[in-house]
């Protein structure tokens, strides 16, 4: 019996391909997703780190809060160091910025998430670069407020 279209084999394959691409992207969406929380988890807490790093002679002169630049900029890269793997001599460097002013602490983080099944689907049609994820944090301190 003649039958014009397609063979099931054919649809199948075809089929099977399309679901494993959207699987890959949704996989790989999810895990980008989770890693920019998790990113912008490790600057909230860096920034909060930096911002305890008060000058005690200032705040005991009852001067306007203000912060040890050296100390605070230590206190950022020390805990970027050990929850985000940031090599001391990185910090601050390409995927890290810090800024420190007279109250105020500012970072910024980048991580590569590299892809998992979309890397498999990429072997068809080139090369899958990771995804760069980022997130920045400021702390400003002020005195007198709880």
């Amino acid at each position: 019996m003649d039958q014009d279209g397609f063979s099931s084999p054919v649809m199948v394959l075809l089929l099977a391909m399309m679901v494993l691409f959207l699987g890959g992207i949704s996989v790989d969406l999810w895990r980008v997703l989770s890693d920019h929380r998790e990113v912008a988890g490790i600057v909230d807490g860096a920034a909060i780190a930096g911002a305890t790093a008060i000058d005690a002679d200032a705040l005991y002169a009852d001067l306007p809060a203000r912060l040890d630049a050296s100390l605070a900029r230590e206190r950022v890269c020390s805990y970027l160091a050990e929850h985000a793997g940031v090599p001391a001599g990185q910090c601050p460097g390409p995927d890290v910025e810090v800024g420190i002013a007279t109250d105020t602490v500012f970072v910024r983080y980048r991580r590569d998430v590299p892809l998992t099944l979309l890397r498999a689907v990429s072997v068809f049609g080139g090369d899958a670069d990771p995804i760069r994820v980022s997130a920045e944090a400021e702390v400003t301190l002020l005195r007198g407020v709880p």
